[in-house]
């Protein structure tokens, strides 16, 4: 943590001290997040954002076998996903993928155009910039997740 805030010494739109409180930029909070080499935890170089939201509802089932063809189209990648509910009450879907961005977009704009007319979904590919904001938001209210590797 030394190393962060000497880093960041000075920028104080980043990093600041006032009083007994830090305040941290979110682009930054990802490298105060500790390190254990002696970790399990599988973690993945995140690339691409995906979202999709139909206009009408549609069960959980069937968002799983969107992914599912697009993990088809995409097989040396991991996908981990979440569907959750909207202010209307329907299903929606958030995933990232270790996949490069270009290729997931061609994939992904495939597979969603060929279930729905361009008028019946809003749907965005985007790279990811902040790996540990992007996995933090699949976690925020899921119907279910589960990853596809």
């Amino acid at each position: 943590m030394l190393k962060v805030k000497e880093k960041y010494d000075g920028i104080t739109n980043l990093l600041k001290k006032e009083g007994r409180c830090w305040f941290i930029h979110a682009s930054i909070v990802s490298e105060f997040m500790p390190i254990n080499k002696r970790s399990t935890k599988e973690t993945n170089d995140w690339l691409s954002f995906v979202t999709w939201n139909p206009f009408q509802n549609y069960d959980v089932d069937y968002h799983i076998e969107l992914i599912k063809e697009i993990k088809l189209e995409l097989p040396d990648s991991t996908i981990k996903y979440t569907i959750e509910l909207d202010r209307r009450g329907y299903n929606h879907v958030h995933f990232i993928s270790d996949a490069d961005y270009s290729k997931t977009k061609k994939v992904v704009d495939e597979v969603v155009m060929k279930y729905f007319k361009w008028f019946e979904v809003t749907y965005q590919v985007t790279e990811i910039k902040n790996k540990f904001r992007s996995e933090n938001y699949l976690q925020k209210a899921p119907v279910r997740n589960g990853v596809l590797k």
